[in-house]
């Protein structure tokens, strides 16, 4: 039996085989040599944790129930080795002697998944995420959507409040990433992460009026309604099923009472 450790990554908890623990930890010490010092350090180490969280959990599936060293080497082969995008004195380790990883491919095409757009929107994000999703531009979706709202606004309205309360926000630089379609490695997090760094802080830079007006619609866009609309929708699910248990028993009690009476025959 091979001794296992149990460790929270991504706000879960694995349980990973002595060998894969060992190399995970010379990994993410690598990691965190080379990023030392680099702008927003904490931000894209917790993200490569959680998409190694993901892949893990992907790796797994429902059969497994410990991570490997052979799951350990799948992950560091798709997010990448230090010495690939850091500091060129930390060396990889061999893997002539029967390590599988692979470096990270950024020619194949990556799966598009579908989220909001936070960094791209008029409203949710909904046009821009279907837009990613497609691989076309975001100004061709919004035309669409425009043309079809003069002939079906209210079902198209509820369309795209439906997908703004079902989609998930774009929150994390791995969810960017991998909308976009671009591999989702330790140095596209890093771009990533620095990208909305700098963002966030010319919003913060923003004193006027308009800025601070924009900041407060914004989380309200991306937080606020999308969270409303959810529970809305939950309450009027509730609404309709009592409407209908009313309806129903309503129903019955009349079905009864022709059958106690003989008569069909029913007045208002």
């Amino acid at each position: 039996m091979v001794e296992t450790r149990n460790i929270s990554l991504g706000g879960l908890l694995f349980h990973v085989e002595l060998p894969a623990y060992q190399r995970l930890q010379r990994y993410l010490s690598d990691l965190k040599d080379v990023l030392r010092g680099a702008e927003g350090e904490a931000d894209i180490l917790q993200e490569v944790e959680y998409r190694l969280a993901e892949l893990f959990t992907i790796f797994m599936g429902v059969n497994r129930t410990v991570v490997t060293l052979d799951d350990v080497e799948k992950a560091r082969g798709q997010l990448g080795e230090p010495i690939e995008f850091g500091d060129p004195t930390v060396q990889p380790e061999d893997t002539s002697k029967g390590s599988r990883a692979e470096g990270p491919s950024k020619s194949q095409p990556q799966r598009r998944r579908l989220f909001r757009d936070p960094d791209d929107r008029i409203l949710g994000g909904v046009a821009a995420g279907l837009a990613h999703r497609f691989g076309i531009d975001t100004i061709i979706v919004r035309a669409i959507l425009v043309a079809l709202l003069f002939g079906a606004g209210p079902v198209l309205l509820l369309m795209y409040l439906f997908l703004w309360g079902l989609v998930p926000r774009a929150r994390t630089a791995s969810d960017r990433l991998a909308m976009k379609g671009d591999p989702v490695t330790v140095d596209g997090i890093r771009n990533s992460v620095e990208e909305q760094l700098k963002k966030a802080q010319d919003q913060f830079d923003d004193a006027e009026i308009w800025g601070r007006f924009k900041l407060g619609w914004d989380r309200f866009i991306t937080e606020g309604l999308p969270q409303f609309i959810r529970t809305a929708a939950k309450v009027l699910g509730w609404l309709v099923i009592a409407a209908v248990v009313i309806v129903l028993l309503a129903l019955g009690g009349l079905i009864l009472s022709a059958l106690f009476t003989g008569s069909w025959s029913w007045t208002f």
